[in-house]
């Protein structure tokens, strides 16, 4: 059986560094921390045990603009994987961080979140040049399905980009989660656990796994 450990990122907040390290130790494991839904002292971020593949997102929440910053800079200092930033927002933190990610090997995801609905295939596409536009290394446009025709749009991004993770949020989404892997799209996400998704029609990683592998022998 495909191994699809290191492309399904479980997004993940916690309560304490101690308990992000010992989640942390599971092998192989590809994870979005969510900084911003944790309760980690922002100096506390240099401590932490880095799984296999960390994504660094630090929404904002009620945090402040510097608070955010610091946190997204010792982030940088500790070359997590990926760092991902709200292209729309966060233009201000993107200026003043644009160096030190040229520095490190840090890998920057800009993204987009439309809670509402999915736009037109023109409006997608130009938000994500925009991403690219923008220094980003994946664009990751994420809007919100209301009729499963919005998932024709969403899946006809793959056929004019790479570096691509576009998928739809809601219940009508919950297969375009899975289906991306099987149309380019590097990786795609799922909840660390059943209590702890960050999204909605977000599943946890073994949901995941079994709706792609059936997708997979749903083709064949």
């Amino acid at each position: 059986m495909e191994d699809l450990s290191l492309r399904i990122c479980r997004s993940a907040h916690f309560d304490s560094l101690e308990s992000a390290n010992e989640a942390f130790r599971i092998p192989k494991l590809f994870a979005e921390l969510r900084f911003d839904l944790s309760d980690i002292p922002v100096k506390s971020i240099l401590k932490l045990e880095l799984p296999e593949s960390l994504i660094f997102t630090c929404r904002p929440n009620s945090w402040s603009y510097q608070k955010r910053l610091k946190a997204y800079e010792l982030a940088l200092e500790m070359e997590v994987d990926y760092i991902d930033l709200d292209f729309e927002t966060d233009f201000d933190l993107l200026r003043n961080l644009k160096s030190k990610i040229a520095k490190s090997r840090t890998q920057l995801i800009l993204s987009q979140h439309n809670y509402v609905l999915t736009p037109n295939f023109v409006q997608l596409e130009e938000s994500t040049y925009r991403a690219f536009d923008l220094g980003a290394d994946i664009a990751k446009i994420i809007p919100t399905v209301s009729v499963l025709s919005d998932l024709d749009r969403i899946y006809s991004l793959y056929q004019r980009f790479d570096d691509l993770v576009t998928f739809g949020m809601g219940e009508k989404g919950m297969e375009s989660r899975a289906k991306i892997l099987t149309l380019g799209a590097p990786f795609t996400y799922a909840a660390f656990s059943e209590k702890e998704k960050t999204a909605p029609g977000q599943m946890d990683f073994q949901q995941t796994v079994d709706l792609y592998q059936g997708i997979k022998n749903d083709s064949l």
